[in-house]
């Protein structure tokens, strides 16, 4: 939790993560593995809120320690159900 708030990167699709504060979105980062991190912003009019160089901060370091994006569970789950089988 910083100033008061509380982010939360979680995983969107194979490729992407959205941005949360609060539990509201902030914006939605991709990152292709090559260490670039592109986002795209919510509006004012869906946030309730210009988000501020801050979230950015906050959003570009999580994405860029963490990566974005992560496989379906089901397939994590077979994947090491399959790893068992002899």
């Amino acid at each position: 939790m910083t100033r008061g708030r509380g982010y939360v990167l979680v995983p969107d699709s194979l490729g992407t993560s959205r941005l949360l504060c609060d539990g509201r979105l902030l914006g939605v980062f991709a990152s292709s593995g090559d260490g670039n991190v592109t986002v795209e912003w919510e509006t004012e009019s869906d946030f309730g809120r210009i988000p501020e160089p801050y979230d950015a901060s906050v959003g570009y370091a999580l994405s860029a320690a963490f990566g974005t994006g992560a496989e379906p569970m089901w397939k994590l789950t077979l994947n090491a159900a399959l790893e068992l089988w002899p």
